[in-house]
């Protein structure tokens, strides 16, 4: 099993729009990915008395069976994908490949 990580910076002047990325874009990929998707899920970071400062404004998690699949995945919706980063925010991701080791 295999878990991306796609996670965007926290920015002085970035912009994110939280519903549309929980809602319609974290949702549009994890469609393409189809059976290869074991599940997906969204954080909001948040700010803790005590913790330290968050890093990240938000992360999305897609675990998948196969990275084989995955990259056919970006391949064919790449483009679909990246494009619709614009629509919620100016902040560019900084992206993770993870072996899920339990």
């Amino acid at each position: 099993m295999f878990c991306a990580v796609v996670a965007y910076p926290l920015q002085k002047d970035g912009i994110f729009d939280f519903d549309y990325f929980a809602k319609k874009h974290v949702p549009m990929f994890a469609h393409f990915l189809g059976e290869n998707c074991v599940r997906f899920e969204v954080q909001k970071s948040l700010a803790s008395p005590g913790a330290p400062a968050p890093s990240f404004i938000c992360a999305a998690y897609f675990w998948v069976k196969s990275g084989e699949d995955f990259g056919a995945t970006l391949a064919q919706y790449g483009n679909e994908i990246y494009a619709d980063i614009s629509t919620f925010t100016n902040i560019e991701p900084v992206r993770q490949w993870n072996e899920v080791l339990e």
